[in-house]
């Protein structure tokens, strides 16, 4: 096994995208379905363009293979949480939002 292709990983940029990504997924999935949409438009593309632009940043666009593993390690850790445990939480929608005022 080739170890300078491991040593050449930025690992905290990895964890960081992972950590992003499952978190992005995860907040999606929690948005009500009529909303979905907005979520696209402020998580997904912000953090597309974050990760262009970091990548830019260092000057190298070759960061995007850590990108790359990343995303997929954030994808994999969502996958088996929602297996294990997402699938059983009830969606949320407009009719069960308790909103919260002065005399509460």
């Amino acid at each position: 096994m080739n170890t300078n292709l491991l040593n050449d990983l930025r690992w905290d940029i990895i964890l960081l995208i992972a950590v992003a990504t499952f978190s992005i997924l995860f907040m999606y999935f929690r948005i009500e379905k009529k909303a979905r949409w907005i979520s696209l438009v402020f998580l997904l593309i912000p953090f597309c363009a974050g990760i262009y632009r970091m990548s830019k940043w260092n000057m190298q666009l070759s960061a995007l293979g850590n990108t790359e593993i990343g995303i997929f390690s954030g994808l994999v850790l969502f996958s088996i949480w929602h297996l294990i445990y997402g699938r059983n939480i009830p969606l949320p929608n407009s009719n069960t939002i308790k909103v919260w005022g002065q005399d509460d």
